[in-house]
């Protein structure tokens, strides 16, 4: 768990702050990653008088972002091939 930045969102879950979460305590949830593990709050980069809670905010929204585009580029793809096997 050394590895984890979470931003918290509720008192119960986490935002995910890695790229491509392996954690059996994350879980897709639309175009981010929540955390669940008990003690995610403690992930929070803005706990660390180093951080930028901005900074992290910044990072959360542009992961999600990433993730969306990707979605949307895969389902694009996926609609082009269907109808240039239709043809």
């Amino acid at each position: 768990m050394r590895e984890c930045m979470a931003k918290p969102l509720t008192r119960s879950y986490s935002g995910c702050l890695q790229e491509n979460p392996a954690c059996e305590y994350a879980f897709s949830f639309g175009f981010s990653y929540m955390c669940k593990h008990p003690r995610h709050k403690d992930f929070d980069p803005g706990r660390d008088s180093s951080g930028d809670q901005a900074d992290f905010n910044a990072l959360y929204l542009n992961l999600r972002e990433s993730r969306r585009r990707t979605y949307l580029s895969g389902v694009k793809e996926f609609i082009d091939h269907l109808e240039h096997e239709a043809h």
